[in-house]
Order: C-alpha cells, then structure tokens, then sequence
C-alpha cells in the first residue's frame, strides 16, 4: 500500500485518526504498528463506525420491544 503522506501529524486528529480530505483513500497504514486505519475525511469510512454504534441500540430496542409484549 502506497503511503500517501499519512505520517504528517496535521492529519492525525489526536494522534489516532487519520483525517485527510486531500486523500482520496479510504484505508491507509496505520501511524503506529501494523494494520490499516480509516481515512475518516472519506465519506463512507463512517458507515462501519455508524454500524457499530448504531447495531447495539438497535438489540436493545428489539429486546425491550418483545420482552414487553
């Protein structure tokens, strides 16, 4: 993978989130250690973080719904 200048510390939001509107990636190397993070100025790197938010709220309402019936 192509390190598109994703060691600038200006595009690390509290040196953990790669924000860079410039970037036209959706996953780049991670600042430290080994993996891929999100390019969170992508659009659609915020579908999995709204999924994950969003996927418990939503047993939670099941449950209440049927546990109440």
């Amino acid at each position: 993978m192509k390190n598109h200048g994703n060691y600038d510390s200006k595009h690390w939001k509290w040196g953990l989130l790669y924000y860079n509107p410039d970037d036209p990636s959706l996953f780049v190397d991670k600042r430290f250690g080994i993996g891929q993070t999100f390019n969170f100025a992508h659009r659609k790197a915020w579908y999995p973080l709204l999924f994950l938010l969003l996927f418990p709220v939503l047993i939670i309402l099941i449950s209440l719904i049927f546990s109440s019936s």
